[in-house]
Parts: C-alpha cells; structure tokens; sequence
C-alpha cells in the first residue's frame, strides 16, 4: 500500500508505504505526482517505510519507467525507516545516482527529515 502524505511545500512529494507495493499502487502514484515534475523544475521525495515488505516485479518496472527519464528533476530524497539494510540502499543509491542527494533518517526523527527537504527550496 502506497499512501501520498501531506508536505508543507508544493515541491516535496511525500509517500507512506506499508506492505508489498504491487503494479496497481505505483501506477495511480505516478498518476498522482506526474504534475509535480510539469510544475517544479526540481523536486523532493519524503519516503516513510515503517513496515515495507518489498516490490512487485510489475511495480518495480512502472517505477523505473517513470523515475529513471525524471531523476535528474529530483533533488533530494530522505528515506524515514528503521530498516537497517535500507539505510545501505539508501547510500548505494546515492552513489548510482549522484545528482539526487539521498538520506535516511530513524522513524522518531521524521520532522528532521523534513526540515532537511525544506532546505532545498532556498538553495535552487
């Protein structure tokens, strides 16, 4: 399950995922944030993943699809978990994709994760 949470800025996009995430929660995800990218020439994803349970094959080739043609509008993205093996994935993402500046933050520290995006809005 994919929820879209509310952001303080228009340019962040804040994502809730519980669960396995399959085909037919990405696709109205991207539907739902495609305007983002239309409207902001950079933007930030906020990711909670309290309890994720992983991703479809369908799922995953729908993300790809849509974020690899838009990474480089992406700016920042922290990543709230307590999942110590997606803490790695964070920062082996972050080397992948070096334009896109990726970190983690514990669930109790989701205000500064926020606080964090926030800062991007000054710098651009």
């Amino acid at each position: 399950m994919i929820k879209l949470l509310p952001m303080p800025a228009d340019f962040l996009v804040g994502i809730e995922v519980k669960g396995k995430i399959e085909q037919n929660d990405i696709v109205p995800l991207i539907d739902s944030i495609r305007p983002k990218f239309e409207q902001h020439e950079k933007i930030a994803v906020y990711v909670e993943l309290a309890e994720w349970e992983g991703i479809s094959l369908a799922a995953l080739w729908e993300d790809l699809k849509f974020g690899l043609p838009h990474i480089k509008a992406v700016s920042k993205k922290a990543v709230v978990t307590e999942n110590k093996w997606l803490t790695h994935a964070v920062e082996w993402a972050d080397m992948l994709f070096p334009g896109v500046e990726a970190r983690t933050f514990p669930l109790d520290e989701k205000q500064q994760a926020l606080e964090w995006l926030m800062i991007q809005d000054e710098e651009d």
